[in-house]
């Protein structure tokens, strides 16, 4: 009859022809179910076969500095609500190249924690981006905003430190603070710098999105949440009341959004991540270097492997027929507008 071959063994003689068949998350649980049976090379191959999958399925792109690219510590441009990026998109033979390999780090697996965060992402945190979201800076200032999201592992960062010998590096403690701010300002300077900075804490928020963060508790132990902005808001100089709208429904419209987007978003950051932070980055930094894009808020935490996930904040400059379609869920009434 012959010997029996065992699972792992097969995994790494057919690997090339299962890659591809494998949803991302079976690829997840299969690269964790034989985390120390697999060769490196091979997890490798699996899970970056799998983040082709969204680059193909979900225009999510990772590594290339382009505008879907979500492993990128900031953004060099944004893709915030307005479609796929196109950086791949061949226009004189109107087809998408897919690429065979991407500039992801590969030092402690690092490919296999970036497909889990990836995953982690899809399941709690990438429902609630690319739509529009409310948002007054107070004096009735009005401005449409959306969320992108970040998966940044900050292996990137070991490879940096330890280029000219690997051998000394050792995998990251998530739990330390210290840490993680090294790997993230060689990453990109002063970045860890101003993640971990108090500064953020004791700053008023700028507008209510930062307002509502800021104001929901979660009980972890219940998972209940509560958000003392939407309590309180009438005291806020952030809010607006939208004229022509009774005060009850415009209370009701402020709490379903609140409810509807950042109750659970924080909730599932805070049941999943470490050290979760709203950064509102210093001027200069949070902007695009043509000056397009003003609003570029981070709110993200770190998985036990060391990958940054979460959101950024971004203004996306729409014309007003498109915010109305693309309204985040609970929906809220915004100001009138003619036609852009």
């Amino acid at each position: 009859r012959g010997d029996v071959m065992d699972f792992p063994d097969l995994v790494m003689l057919v690997h090339s022809l299962i890659a591809p068949m494998l949803r991302p998350q079976d690829a997840c649980y299969l690269l964790m179910s034989c985390s120390r049976l697999l060769k490196q090379d091979i997890r490798d191959r699996v899970a970056t076969q799998a983040l082709l999958h969204y680059y193909t399925k979900n225009g999510a792109h990772f590594g290339l500095k382009c505008p879907g690219d979500w492993h990128q510590l900031i953004p060099q441009s944004v893709q915030a609500a307005r479609g796929r990026c196109a950086c791949n998109w061949d226009s004189k033979n109107s087809i998408e190249i897919i690429p065979s390999e991407l500039p992801l780090p590969r030092m402690f697996d690092a490919r296999a924690h970036i497909l889990e965060a990836v995953c982690l992402v899809y399941r709690g945190i990438e429902p609630h981006c690319f739509k529009v979201l409310q948002m007054f800076r107070g004096g009735g200032y009005f401005e449409a905003a959306t969320m992108q999201p970040i998966v940044f592992s900050l292996t990137e960062g070991l490879e940096k430190e330890h280029a000219h010998d690997m051998t000394k590096a050792a995998p990251i403690n998530v739990d330390d603070t210290k840490e993680l701010e090294r790997l993230l300002n060689i990453a990109e300077p002063g970045f860890g710098l101003e993640f971990f900075s108090s500064r953020n804490l004791r700053r008023s928020p700028a507008h209510i999105l930062e307002a509502h963060w800021r104001g929901i508790s979660v009980n972890q132990s219940t998972g209940v949440t509560t958000c003392q902005f939407c309590e309180s808001y009438s005291h806020s100089a952030l809010f607006h009341k939208v004229r022509g709208i009774p005060t009850e429904q415009n209370d009701g419209q402020l709490r379903a959004h609140c409810s509807a987007v950042y109750q659970p978003l924080k909730k599932f950051m805070m049941q999943h991540l470490k050290h979760v932070r709203y950064v509102r980055p210093p001027r200069g930094w949070n902007y695009e270097p043509n000056g397009e894009y003003e609003l570029l808020d981070l709110i993200a935490g770190f998985t036990p492997a060391g990958v940054l996930c979460g959101v950024y904040v971004t203004d996306i400059g729409i014309p007003s027929s498109w915010v109305r379609s693309r309204l985040a869920a609970g929906y809220y009434e915004f100001p009138r507008a003619d036609p852009v």
